[in-house]
This record gives structure tokens, sequence and C-alpha cells, in this order.
């Protein structure tokens, strides 16, 4: 009886089964793994991923340092918009995450426009390291796991690495948008028009 139990449970939950037609989906398509897993995607023209470009940030303190005071510093992009267009309200990312989520998954933050360049403010907290952004500039995300890949990351030592899609949980208003992750060097931008 336990072995034809484990049978029908088997067949019910493998993604094919002999002599049907008959196929599960446990989630809805994705697009394939990229290449690169530095890179921050975006979902292109007929469904391709391409790359957001990086800008550097410039801040005027040291957000890595374990924060003598609490501190809040403004983050600047040069230019006075991101050179990607992104013509959906709802645009889908797609990122590369450790296994463990150390550090947080990306985050979304909308950039106000000051004279010629974008910013963005980020808190310090005293006795800490790292930053984090206001959360009136942060963007609520929905994440989804959507591939678990494995990394060779020296000799007989794998590490696991998730491929996400990331996505805004409202509409996106007219604007400049960052994405950011553990580093202030590397920020994607995008605008919305």
């Amino acid at each position: 009886m336990a072995l034809n139990i484990c049978l029908v449970v088997y067949l019910a939950l493998s993604p094919h089964t002999v002599g049907s037609a008959v196929r599960l989906h446990t989630q809805q398509s994705y697009p394939d793994v990229p290449g690169d897993i530095t890179k921050i995607y975006y979902a292109a023209a007929e469904n391709n991923l391409a790359p957001l470009p990086y800008e550097r940030g410039i801040i005027s303190v040291n957000a890595y340092a374990v924060a003598r005071a609490d501190k809040t510093s403004e983050v600047k992009l040069d230019g006075p918009q991101s050179a990607t267009l992104l013509h959906s309200s709802t645009p889908s990312f797609y990122v590369f995450v450790a296994d463990e989520m150390d550090p947080p998954p990306h985050l979304l933050i909308r950039l106000t426009s000051k004279k010629a360049s974008r910013r963005f403010t980020v808190t310090l907290t005293k006795g800490r390291k790292g930053y984090a952004p206001l959360s009136e500039e942060n963007i609520r995300l929905d994440y989804r796991i959507l591939d678990r890949l494995p990394i060779e990351a020296g000799k007989g030592r794998i590490l696991f690495i998730n491929y996400m899609e990331i996505h805004p949980r409202q509409p996106l208003a007219p604007g400049d948008y960052a994405i950011i992750g553990d580093s202030l060097t590397d920020i994607a931008t995008f605008r919305i028009e």
C-alpha cells in the first residue's frame, strides 16, 4: 500500500509522466539565466534580458566603516537623468543574490533631481557598519527565487547563488530610480516616462 501511494505521489509530482500529456507547472516561466551574475537585468523586447548600466555613487562619508554617530548622507549620481528608459511602469528585474541572503536582496530607490544630478539619502547607525536608504525613498518589492545555481568557488568548494526576479508592488510613477545592493559604487539606474 505504501509503495502504491509513493508511486502515485511521484507520478503526480513528476514534471512529466509516461504516456501522458500531463505536465505540471509550479510557477510561471522565466527568462533563461544570463551569463554574467554580477549584473542586474530587465526584461527588454520579446522577454530578452538586457543589463542595466551601473553608475558610481558619490557619498561624503565612509558607509562601510563603523559609524561614530547616527547620521544621514546623500548619495549623488552625476547627470540629470538615467540613460536607460523603461516603457513599463511595472518592470521586472533579474538579479543574483547569495544563497544565505546576506547581504539582503536588492532595494529599489526613487531618486530626486537636484541641478545636474540625481540623489538619494542613506542613514548610518552609530556602532554599525553599512547603510540603509530612507524609507520614504524606498519602493516596496516582491521577490521570487527562480533558480538556485551552484558556482565553483575554488578547488572542491561550491557556493550557491539565487537567481531572483524582483518587481515593484505598485506601478512606478514617472522619474528616475536606482537599484542598490551592498555597494554604492555600482548602482543600476533607469527611468520611467
